[in-house]
Order: structure tokens, then C-alpha cells, then sequence
């Protein structure tokens, strides 16, 4: 008996589910790699494991161990979540396996009721049970409670870094139309206790427009920080280049902060 292998079929799928996997890391670590910098760590975890079998070296069972479980993934996860220090790199690759072992659970399962087969299906099942499995994450979260959507935030603009109380608002929707990337709103005092009198337009200052209770349409003056930083417990966070909105001081919704986390910074 012998199985006949379409190593092309096998790169894509493995790719496929390889990018669907360090999705859900990158979102359960709170990681800020781009959906580009997952592809492309999913790319070469599939690209390598076509290779090894290519060469016919996956018979070999230690080797496949090392190869794969240890060097491959740990390059994978490195890369496609965006992890620097070791300690996380070494809570990705568990949360790898995990997503992996829930994942193919998820996929056996809606199997059973549907009888198709072929690459587009399976695409379409491997899609669903992502989607499955985001979606629980985020119920989770949010059953877990407001509480836990504090941050603390240091903003830096130069040489200068300011530390802020951040409220993570799901409904904070604000894009910057200049860029494409989420808007913050952070007081406007906080702002300018961080800049400390410095020139404005070294930050790219322009308007966007925003509504909110009790206003419903208006604009916001918007500028490009160097970076910020998210701390929740152990876990930190670096957003590079971030648009961040002035507010008046005294705003209702600014109650109990002094920063809105657009959730996208958050989530990635």
C-alpha cells in the first residue's frame, strides 16, 4: 500500500492552517505582528516541512522531532507573532499546540456532516473554525469584565515618555483617514504635559471627524506619536508610529482614565 502525496496541495494546506494558527497565538499573547508577518511565518513552516519531505527526511523520527516541533516552529512563532523575549516565545509555541489540538478537534468534527472534500472545502472549514474559535476568545474576554480593559500606557514623542491610565473601548471605532490605522483618544492635558511646549507639527497634526453621546459629529485634533506601550500584568505591548486624538479635559466618557484604547491596538 503506498499514498501518493501532491506536495503542492500539502504547502497550501499546511500554510493555510499554519497562518490560521499563529493568528490565534498573536491574538491570545496580544503579540502586534501584521496579518503579512503571519502569512509569511506560516509561508515558511509549510515551505519547510515540504522541503524536509521532498528530501524524505520526515521517516526519520527523531530528526522530524527536532526539526520540526523544535527548530521550525520555534522559528514560526518567532517571526509570525512578532515574539522577542523567550519566556512568551516558549508560552507561543504551547499556545500553538493548543490552537492546533483545538483546531483539528473543530475541523473533525464539522466533517462529520458534510461529505465534500478538496482543497477550496477545506479552506472553508479551516476559515469557519477559526472564526469559531476568535469568536470564543473574544466572548471570554468580554465575560471576564470592564475591569480587566485597564491598561497602563507610557507614550513617548522624543526624548519625553508620559504614563497614562487606558480604558480599552470596543466601541471605539475612530481610523485615521491620512494613515488607515486606529485612533486613541487621549486628554488633551496629557498631551501637552508630554510634548512639554514642543513644535506640533513634528507629530503630523490634522483633524479627523468623530461623534460620540452628546455630540453627534465633530472633530478632533490628531497627531502621529513616536510610540506607545500597553502593560497588562506581564505582558507588554509596543505600538510603533501611533495616532492618538485630543480631547477636551473634563469629557464624560474620559471618566476613570485618561486615555480610549482603540481595541485594535489591543487585540492586533
Amino acid at each position: 500500500m503506498y499514498y501518493e502525496l501532491f506536495i503542492d496541495v500539502f504547502f497550501a494546506t499546511n500554510l493555510v492552517m499554519d497562518y490560521f494558527l499563529l493568528r490565534l497565538v498573536n491574538r491570545l499573547l496580544h503579540c502586534s505582528a501584521t496579518q503579512i508577518r503571519s502569512l509569511a511565518g506560516g509561508a515558511f513552516g509549510a515551505l519547510s516541512v515540504s522541503l524536509l519531505i521532498a528530501m524524505g527526511m520526515l521517516s526519520q523520527k527523531f530528526l522530524n522531532t527536532i526539526l520540526v516541533h523544535v527548530v521550525i516552529n520555534t522559528i514560526m512563532v518567532k517571526f509570525g507573532c512578532k515574539i522577542k523575549d523567550w519566556h512568551k516565545l516558549l508560552q507561543g509555541l504551547l499556545l500553538l499546540y493548543l490552537a492546533s489540538f483545538l483546531t483539528g478537534g473543530l475541523l473533525t468534527v464539522m466533517r462529520r456532516y458534510f461529505s465534500r472534500t478538496g482543497f477550496w472545502f477545506f479552506l472553508f472549514l479551516a476559515a469557519t473554525g477559526y472564526l469559531i474559535i476568535t469568536a470564543a476568545i473574544l466572548v471570554y474576554a468580554r465575560l471576564k469584565g470592564k475591569g480587566t480593559n485597564l491598561y497602563e500606557i507610557v507614550l513617548y514623542a522624543g526624548t519625553n515618555c508620559r504614563k497614562v491610565t487606558g480604558f480599552c473601548d470596543t466601541g471605539n471605532r475612530l481610523r485615521d483617514a491620512l494613515t488607515g490605522k486606529p485612533v486613541s483618544v487621549v486628554k488633551e492635558g496629557e498631551v501637552k504635559m508630554l510634548l512639554q511646549g514642543g513644535d506640533l507639527t513634528q507629530f503630523c497634526p490634522r483633524y479627523i471627524p468623530f461623534c460620540s453621546l452628546g455630540c453627534e459629529t465633530g472633530v478632533l485634533l490628531a497627531l502621529t506619536l513616536d510610540s506607545l506601550t500597553i502593560k497588562n500584568g506581564r505582558e507588554n505591548r509596543t505600538v510603533l508610529r501611533p495616532v492618538v486624538a485630543l480631547v477636551k479635559e473634563g469629557a464624560a466618557f474620559m471618566e476613570g482614565c485618561q486615555m480610549i484604547l482603540n481595541p485594535d491596538l489591543v487585540n492586533g
